[in-house]
């Protein structure tokens, strides 16, 4: 026999309307204590003395104590934190037969079927636990957040009763602190979810929760610090709390875009500044070109490359909240060539005929397939094209943006929140060759994996960076790709331990060998000449003189190639080639030169170079022509979109 004694105020016989036992009649009040404590599943006697119910039950109950009740309690608990809630109900069941007393059982039977979206299954056994010890604030925490997604003043009445039991708790506070903000009482939850946040800093809710209620507030600031102080913290190992580090990991990307979006142009004028700083440091003229002509979102057409005095960062205006990073990032980008040069380490990453031979041979037989099965019909040759081109590229930017952004994150803390919106910007866009189905049937094999095991060395690049404040590597969790990324980043942090400038150029080759695309380019050794001398003064002046003329030129190579494929390119731009290697003589406006190619036509100097420079532009853009006319061919470049 054991025997209950319980004030009759504290009983909960219905949690969402519950009757006033005090002023029920004894006969009435009885019949409801009955019905609420029939789960005893035992004879019962209930009597009222004063204002408080003494209940006796014919049952037994084990000893807490017990070894086998122990030993489920424990096997209950870690099924339960590892997400597997039906075995846990399962043990909570056999506890509760030879233990029908145990309140944290009930309570805990309650929870797990909560979380297996069974509310109403849930709320009895909260009921249940709240009959034997009405005081108990975890269930009165749990009752509280049944009812919070239909009933905010059950659930706050609830979560206030549970706080009087346990006034420091973080759970129950932060969980009084939430359904205040729902009700946009955030003067009152904010202290709250403060005051959980001091009984446990590590508490992912509470962190979550303060941060949300700052967004509200239009308080940026305030929430990436609430979310900074989070991720500082050990993350919990309980599987309960994934979803809420999932939408921690969301709002604070959400928040730093609403920073850069409240006002951009702080990040513009700290980019200038930059920019100032990075020029008197390298003795070298940088001029911002806004551009919307160009392929990429910006590009660093640096000096030494492009036979000039000055370098030139190009970028599209038409994105503002990430311009301020790409321009950041290509200035960092000539910093770190400008170190290299510096340190006599210097290389230029180039392709030529003969490292697309090599890459073309590495895919031929499934760029062979391709042909035969007519999938992309007269567009093969310039997708061959692009997809060589573009991994070329990705390999050596790979290495690269690492070091860069490494840098910018460490050394321009100012520029964080717009940093993380452009690379999560690039993440998104990464992803979306992993989840294209058509690019994976039509992409050979190699390129394949190997632009998404890139994607994915990024990916863990950007989560190690920000430490914990991104999830960037989750969708490739599942993939083949993760383990060859996480060895990719792994050449990274190595070479970071000691890092030398022109580190940067060894990277790509081990990177290269990695991912078996060794002789897909090739290196050309900077010769360190004093930018003014690259050139030549004389034939910069002179260029820039011819350039009204190269428009033009730009301007028709652009409209005669726009017909043509690549195989009816290359033809061309390789005898022009060929006929620079004894010398063009871009002076000269006489139309002196003729090419077997295009027969029947007369060429100066001038237009040969332009035809060069426009037809690799199309087929090999990465290609280093060892001359600069991008300034006419950009402007061509916009004629020629004005036209179409």
């Amino acid at each position: 026999m054991i025997t209950l004694t319980i004030p009759l105020r504290d009983i909960i016989i219905d949690p969402q309307d519950n009757p006033d036992l005090l002023a029920l009649p004894e006969a009435e009040a009885v019949a409801l204590l009955t019905q609420a404590y029939a789960f005893l599943d035992a004879p019962l006697t209930i009597r009222l003395e004063a204002e408080t119910a003494v209940i006796e039950a014919d049952l037994s109950s084990a000893d807490p104590a017990d070894k086998n009740i122990v030993r489920l309690r424990e096997k209950a608990a870690r099924e339960a934190s590892r997400g597997r809630y039906s075995r846990a109900v399962k043990l909570y069941d056999q506890i509760l037969s030879q233990a029908p007393l145990l309140v944290e059982i009930r309570r805990d039977k309650g929870m797990s079927l909560l979380e297996m979206g069974q509310p109403a299954e849930a709320r009895e056994n909260i009921r249940q636990a709240l009959a034997l010890k009405p005081t108990d604030p975890y269930s009165l925490l749990l009752m509280g957040n049944i009812h919070f997604p239909t009933s905010q003043k059950t659930a706050e009445q609830f979560f206030t009763r549970a706080a009087q039991y346990a006034p420091e708790d973080p759970y129950i506070l932060s969980n009084l602190a939430s359904v205040l903000a729902k009700q946009e009482k955030y003067a009152e939850a904010i202290p709250l979810f403060e005051q959980a946040l001091t009984a446990d800093p590590s508490y992912p809710n509470a962190g979550s929760g303060l941060a949300l209620v700052y967004m509200h507030q239009d308080q940026y600031w305030q929430a990436v610090a609430a979310l900074d102080a989070l991720f500082a913290q050990p993350a919990s190992v309980d599987i309960r709390s994934e979803g809420v580090y999932q939408e921690a990991w969301r709002l604070y990307r959400r928040a730093n875009l609403e920073l850069v979006k409240a006002n951009p142009e702080k990040y513009m004028a700290y980019v200038r500044q930059l920019r100032d700083e990075v020029e008197a440091s390298g003795g070298v003229e940088i001029e911002l070109v806004p551009d919307n002509s160009i392929g990429t979102m910006a590009v660093a057409e640096i000096a030494w490359h492009h036979n000039r005095s000055r370098h030139v960062v190009r970028y599209k205006d038409s994105a503002p909240t990430i311009v301020p990073h790409l321009l950041a990032h290509e200035l960092e980008h000539i910093n770190l060539e400008t170190a290299a040069r510096l340190a006599d380490n210097n290389r230029f990453f180039i392709t030529n005929p003969e490292t697309r031979e090599t890459a073309e041979t590495a895919v031929l037989p499934e760029i062979s397939q391709l042909k035969r099965s007519g999938a992309l019909g007269d567009m093969l040759d310039t997708f061959v094209s692009q997809i060589l081109s573009g991994l070329a590229n990705q390999l050596f930017n790979l290495p690269l943006d690492m070091v860069i952004e490494h840098a910018l994150y460490h050394n321009h803390p100012e520029l964080r929140p717009v940093q993380l919106v452009s690379l999560t910007q690039t993440m998104g866009d990464n992803l979306q060759v992993l989840n294209d189905s058509q690019v994976k049937r039509l992409t050979p094999r190699l390129i394949y994996n190997a632009n998404l095991t890139m994607n994915a060395a990024y990916a863990v690049f950007t989560d190690h960076l920000y430490n914990g404040r991104t999830n960037f590597t989750d969708p490739y969790e599942s993939t083949r790709y993760l383990r060859p990324g996480r060895e990719l980043f792994s050449l990274w942090l190595a070479t970071m331990e000691d890092f030398q400038p022109g580190d940067e150029y060894d990277l790509v080759d081990m990177m290269a060998s990695q991912l078996k695309l060794e002789g897909w380019y090739d290196w050309r050794k900077d010769e360190k000449r004093p930018v003014e001398e690259v050139g030549g003064a004389s034939n910069e002046e002179l260029l820039k003189e011819k350039e009204p003329a190269a428009i033009m030129y730009c301007l028709s190579a652009l409209r005669r190639f726009e017909k043509l494929n690549r195989d009816q390119i290359y033809p061309i731009v390789s005898e022009i080639a060929l006929l620079g290697q004894r010398g063009l003589d871009y002076a000269d406006p006489e139309q002196k030169y003729s090419l077997n190619s295009i027969p029947g036509e007369q060429f100066s100097g001038l237009q040969l170079m332009c035809l060069m420079y426009v037809g690799f532009k199309d087929i090999e853009p990465t290609l280093d022509l060892g001359f600069d006319l991008s300034n006419p061919y950009h402007l061509a470049l916009q004629l020629h979109q004005d036209e179409a």
